[in-house]
């Protein structure tokens, strides 16, 4: 009997550390195999089949938790290595915005530079035609003389009357500011001034009756011309323009 009660506990407790102990109490040996033991055997050993399931359980347990850990690492690691290819996504986004934004400022300056030449070259030009086509009265006080010119091509040279002692011929560059084809001074007793061509306040170029003067100092202040050059001049600019007409004025 004693022979029968160890060989019933080793045997449990191999099956106990096998995987034979099956659910079904009519197919499990477990059972059976206590009915060979007395009763306080049969508890110890029923305690440590339960310590048994329970460590199984803890180890399944340990292994299902390992599993969603290593499942969770993986999706950890397939984050960062999106996280990374974003990264690396927004880098060369950037560097291309970068690059495109230089390119953008280098074709503007380029730009600003070539409408800068354009603009230049266009002034330059528009100076040409206007200095080609400006018709120029140039007086020169200390020579009592007048040059006509149109660009740089000399028209006329003329004897002039401007202001004598006590009065004086304003000096500087002027435009006409209106012709009058016929004008009486009302400040110099009525006096005729054909041909007047006023470039500032009552100063003004016009013809005078006073030719054996011309080439000396003689008028109030205007410039004095023979009637046939005043007349002259008085056409040109009536052609030009007064806008084109430069009246300069030096000692």
């Amino acid at each position: 009997m004693q022979a029968v009660k160890f060989l019933s506990i080793v045997l449990i407790l191999y099956l106990m550390n096998s995987s034979m102990i099956l659910a079904s109490e009519e197919q499990n040996p477990f059972i059976a195999l206590l009915e060979n033991i007395d009763s306080e055997d049969q508890e110890i050993l029923t305690d440590l089949y339960a310590v048994k399931l329970k460590r199984e359980k803890a180890e399944a347990e340990k292994q299902r938790i390992q599993a969603e850990k290593e499942k969770i690492q993986r999706e950890k690691e397939r984050i960062q290595a999106e996280q990374q290819r974003l990264a690396e996504a927004k880098r060369e986004a950037e560097q291309r915005i970068k690059e495109e934004k230089a390119e953008r400022e280098r074709l503007a300056a380029e730009k600003k530079k070539h409408d800068a030449l354009l603009k230049a070259e266009e002034e330059k030009i528009a100076e040409e035609k206007r200095k080609n086509r400006q018709l120029t009265a140039h007086i020169d006080l200390s020579k009592q003389q007048m040059q006509v010119f149109k660009g740089d091509n000399l028209l006329y040279k003329w004897r002039v009357s401007t202001a004598r002692r006590g009065y004086v011929t304003p000096v500087g560059s002027y435009q006409p500011q209106f012709l009058e084809k016929m004008h009486y001074s009302r400040r110099y007793h009525n006096s005729p001034m054909p041909h007047s061509i006023f470039f500032k306040g009552n100063f003004a170029i016009h013809g005078t009756n006073s030719i054996r003067r011309l080439g000396r100092r003689a008028s109030h202040g205007c410039v004095r011309l023979h009637p046939k050059n005043a007349k002259k001049l008085y056409s040109l600019i009536q052609q030009h323009g007064k806008k084109n007409t430069l009246i300069k004025i030096i000692y």
